[in-house]
Parts: C-alpha cells; structure tokens; sequence
C-alpha cells in the first residue's frame, strides 16, 4: 500500500490498543525484499515487543514481518490478508482467549504455523493446551525467536 492508505489501515489494524500506526518507513527492511522470505504477523497488546519484534526480526534476511496486531481481530484481518507462513502470538493477554484465537488462526489460514510468546513457566501450555506449534520464551534472544519461527515454518513444509 503507498501513502494514506496505509496509515489507513495501520489504524485500523492497531487503534484497538493504541499502538501507533505502521507507517511504510516504519517497515522498510535494512535490505532488499527477499522473494521467499517467511512472512511473519507478530500479535501482542504490548507496542514495545511487537515493534522490536518487528525491528529485530525484519533484520533477519529470511524473515519478513508482514504486519503487527494488538488484539484477536486485528490478528484474523491480517492473518486473513497475508496468509503468512508464522503467526507469533503473546498468550498472556486479558482481550483475548489465546486457545480460541489459535483455532480461529488455523481455521482461516491452515498451513499457518503459531509460535507463542510465553512466560518460563508455563512453555508447556502452549502447544498441550492453546494449540500452538511451537513456543519461544519472550527472555529469548532475538536468535532464539528467530530460530522457533524457522524450525515452525519448516515443519510447514512437510
């Protein structure tokens, strides 16, 4: 998208919890688009994560953060618009049930992988309850995060 329209829909991706709006130059990559990159969505109430999720993640020449939600909805639009290959989602969220938004997830996007943020203690939830593919501890180093959204990705490939 190029100009207003994508504040536009920034807006409406992240006005439910006050994160500012993705502008483009907010989201250029510090190199060249990369084809086959695996595309990321990056779901967290927390601006300051998901944006250095972002930051961080758009570093890696494999992985491309596609976009950035701050709740359930936000998520399924972007989920819905990208279909993109790794959905990182924060699981301790009170605007969201986070087994219910992984069903919702693989229902709309089947071949979408979930890695949850998690706290240390309770990493076993993530894929014996909520449903997710794999987890990554939000005290990971960025090549930790990095690396679960890979080895999710290839278990996509399959």
């Amino acid at each position: 998208m190029v100009g207003g329209s994508t504040q536009k829909a920034a807006r409406s991706v992240t006005g439910a919890c006050n994160h500012a709006p993705v502008t483009q130059a907010s989201h250029l990559r510090a190199g060249p688009h990369v084809p086959d990159a695996l595309r990321v969505v990056v779901v967290d109430d927390q601006e300051l994560l998901s944006r250095g999720l972002r930051l961080l993640l758009d570093q890696e020449p494999d992985i491309e953060v596609v976009g950035e939600a701050c709740d359930g909805p936000a998520a399924l639009h972007l989920v819905g618009q990208h279909l993109p290959d790794v959905v990182l989602l924060d699981l301790h969220t009170p605007s969201w049930d986070s087994g219910e938004l992984c069903r919702r997830i693989k229902a709309l996007a089947p071949a979408t992988r979930i890695v949850a943020l998690t706290d240390v203690h309770d990493q076993s939830v993530a894929v014996q309850v909520v449903g997710a593919d794999g987890q990554v501890g939000k005290d990971s180093p960025i090549e930790d995060v990095a690396g679960a959204v890979r080895l999710v990705a290839k278990s996509r490939a399959a």
